[in-house]
Parts: structure tokens; C-alpha cells; sequence
């Protein structure tokens, strides 16, 4: 009889401290991979996106704390207390991972510091998204996403062509930073098969965002020494936004999205039987298209307006030009390619009601993922966690008496 597939992380115990989205992402990725999740709170400040005011359910949760914390485990512990921080050492020294999102220092304050956590555990990997690197003359300082766009250029990256600057309106470095630890922890995971030892992994925001920026963003700002263009000759607005080939442009019944300066060229032109651009002085070249790009854009925007959206994307398609159809986010699961991979399914969530999640996004080929579907409220899986270190049931009474373990009675 064949054995059925595990997930890739089976048996792997993360313990994190994390709160609001870089951090609390990493472990729902982690979870989804197959490991253990065991959240920490403190019982007078949980994680702010519980109950945020943020699409939150009749139970007071909300949906983006959900989709960021479901299938983890909850042990609330008042690390103020001498007891309580023995009790999250302990805790977190049983771990394979620990992971956080706190500022430098914040972990040490707690007594998790790597030095005394490697100490009692030589396997243990210790992952920590900051914003400004674990030390520097601005690791004190709060980052929240849009700090890292605005201090990284991404920003100024979003200008449109009048000059006016804008935010990615998505928590872009947040998310990335999840995915960056993730990928440090299981290479740190797979080092340890080979070494035997844990090690730390730091994650600051800012070389994400610099890395996730870089290829297109700065590279032409840094790298370029010798520019196709010379800069005396290069345009007010593609020094101000270089990346305005991608467009929106408008049909007669909707939008799409397209990347004008992208090949095949002739593609587009055949697409929207305007051939004259393949030997129009001002667009025959790629040099000309750039230089001469708002112009371009008029012309093939004039063009597209004549069709449908299913008439211009099929044409697109005959001629292999890309392009997508623009659809509002809740149309998003009614997309043919979604609904064939499967990649969002409807669940009820607790406290929520029915909703809707996106599949883990590793396919494998022998191993398994799944959607993880538990949430349970601040402390609601304490006696269960604490009991896993040898905490009696008298012992654990005595510590929810005393205030140093939490149980919530509801979605708190």
C-alpha cells in the first residue's frame, strides 16, 4: 500500500511572536508547508489585527487577522512577570523556530536572545523580520511599509508622468519580507541537516525592498553607467516614471492592462491592424518607442477603444501580444485559471462564518499542502501548550490565577 504523501515541514515546531502582517504571513507559510504553529501574545496587547475594526466577523475577529493566523495554535503568557518569561524560554527553547517581527532588542528584553536559546537548544533557527536591520543609527526606529517604499524610492518609482509620487497601495514589503524569512528559515532548516546547528536569520525590510525593487526599479539609476539614452537626452517623464510603458487603457465596455514597450511589436501592430507603426519613424525602433512614448500610448489607446474587451484580448492573443483583462478584486475567484488550479476555496472560519482563502502555492509532486482552517482566540490553547513543558492542571490554575497565563472566553 503506497504511504500518502506528508507535507515538506512535518514535524517542525514554530513558535512565534509576531503581530500585524510581515510576521504572523511567515507563520501561516510555514503552517501551510506542514510545520507546528504556536503563536505567543501578551494577554494585554494580542496581535492589533484581531479585532481591528477591518472586515471583523459577529464574533470580533477579522478576516485579515484570519488569513493571516489560521491553523496556528494560541498561548497567551505575560512575559512581564519573572514566570512568565521562564515560561516563554522554556517554550520557545523546545521550538525547531522561533520567528518575530519585534523591533531590535525587543526579543532580548523578553530574555529570547539567540546566544542563551542556542545554549539550551543547538538545533534551534531563530528568524527576525526588522525594518531597519538589527542594528544602525535607525534599527529604533518603527517601519511600517510605507516607510521602506518612501525611504527605498519605490515611491518615487510610482510617479505618474505629471511628476506626482505614490505609494503601492499593497503592504508590498510586508508580504515580501514574509516569503524572504521563509526562505531563510528553510535554508537555515536544511543546513542544520548537514551541520546539526540552528543559526540565526535576519530579515531587514530594507534589503527586501531593495532587492525586490532593484532589477527594474534602480537598477537603471545605479547600474546603468553607459545608458542607451544619453541622460541629456532622455525625456522629463521617463526620469520621473520609467515605468510608464505598463498601462491601463480603456475598451469600449471595460480595461486592460498591457505592457506597451514589450515585444513582440509587430504583434501589436498586426493585433490592431495599424502595420504603419513598423515603419513610422517615430516608433519603428525600440529607441524611438521609448523616446517617443507618450505618443505611443495615445495612438494604441485610440485603437484599443474601438473594441470589446473579449474582441481586443482576442486579437492580442492571435498575435501573442499579452494582456489581461482588469476585474474588480470580488470577481477575482470567477477566473477561469483560478477556478482550474483550484486556488481558492470557501471554508468556515471561526468566529467569521463562511469565507473564502487562497491554496498554498507550492505544487508539489510527493508532498502535500492544505489550506488551514483552525483559529482559536488569545490564550484559547494555552493549558494544551503549556501542558505539552509539564504543567500540571493544579499548576496551570495557579497561573491563570495569578495573571501570568490567559485564557480568552471569546474572540479577544
Amino acid at each position: 500500500m503506497t504511504e500518502a504523501p506528508k507535507s515538506p515541514l512535518t514535524g517542525i515546531k514554530v513558535v512565534e511572536i509576531t503581530s500585524i502582517y510581515s510576521g504572523p504571513m511567515a507563520g501561516m507559510m510555514l503552517g501551510e508547508l506542514g510545520a507546528e504553529i504556536i503563536k505567543v501574545e501578551s494577554p494585554d496587547g494580542p496581535d492589533p489585527l484581531r479585532s481591528g475594526g477591518l472586515g471583523g466577523g459577529p464574533d470580533g475577529v477579522t478576516s485579515i487577522f484570519y488569513s493571516l493566523n489560521r491553523g496556528k495554535r494560541f498561548c497567551a503568557i505575560d512575559a512581564k512577570t519573572a514566570r512568565g518569561r521562564e515560561l516563554l524560554f522554556d517554550l520557545v527553547a523546545t521550538a525547531d523556530v522561533f520567528i518575530h517581527n519585534m523591533r531590535p532588542g525587543k526579543a532580548e528584553g523578553l530574555g529570547l536572545d539567540y546566544a542563551a536559546l542556542s545554549a539550551a537548544n543547538p538545533g534551534i533557527i531563530c528568524g527576525a523580520i526588522t525594518g531597519h536591520g538589527p542594528d544602525g543609527p535607525e534599527a529604533h526606529l518603527p517601519a511600517y511599509d510605507y516607510v521602506v517604499q518612501a525611504k527605498l524610492g519605490m515611491v518615487d518609482y510610482q510617479r505618474d508622468r505629471e511628476g506626482r509620487g505614490d505609494l503601492v497601495r499593497q503592504v508590498v514589503v510586508d508580504k515580501t519580507s514574509a516569503n524572504a524569512l521563509v526562505q531563510g528559515v528553510l535554508a537555515a532548516l536544511y543546513m542544520r541537516e548537514k551541520t546539526g546547528r540552528g543559526q540565526r536569520v535576519e530579515i531587514p525590510m530594507v534589503a527586501v525592498g531593495l532587492a525586490f525593487l532593484w532589477p527594474d526599479g534602480l537598477a537603471a539609476a545605479h547600474a546603468e553607467l553607459n545608458p542607451a539614452i544619453p541622460l541629456e537626452q532622455m525625456p522629463p517623464w521617463l526620469e520621473s516614471a520609467p515605468g510608464s510603458f505598463l498601462v491601463v487603457l480603456g475598451t469600449s465596455d471595460g480595461e486592460i492592462a498591457t505592457g506597451i514597450l514589450l515585444p513582440p511589436w509587430d504583434g501589436l501592430c498586426l493585433a490592431l491592424e495599424r502595420t504603419d507603426w513598423l515603419t513610422d519613424e517615430r516608433f519603428s525602433e525600440q529607441l524611438g518607442r521609448v523616446l517617443n512614448l507618450p505618443e505611443l500610448i495615445e495612438e494604441v489607446s485610440s485603437e484599443v477603444a474601438k473594441y470589446s474587451t473579449s474582441e481586443v484580448l482576442a486579437r492580442f492573443e492571435e498575435h501573442d501580444f499579452a494582456a489581461g483583462k482588469v476585474v474588480t478584486r470580488r470577481q477575482v475567484h470567477e477566473d477561469p485559471t483560478v477556478k482550474h488550479l483550484g486556488l481558492i476555496s470557501e471554508q468556515a472560519a471561526p468566529g467569521l462564518g463562511q469565507v473564502r482563502q487562497p491554496a498554498p502555492m507550492w505544487m508539489f509532486s510527493d508532498a502535500k499542502t492544505e489550506i488551514t482552517t483552525s483559529l482559536n482566540s488569545t490564550g484559547g490553547d494555552s493549558r494544551e501548550v503549556l501542558g505539552e513543558l509539564g504543567i500540571s492542571d493544579a499548576e496551570f490554575e495557579q497561573l491563570q490565577h495569578d495573571g501570568i497565563v490567559f485564557v480568552a472566553t471569546g474572540d479577544q
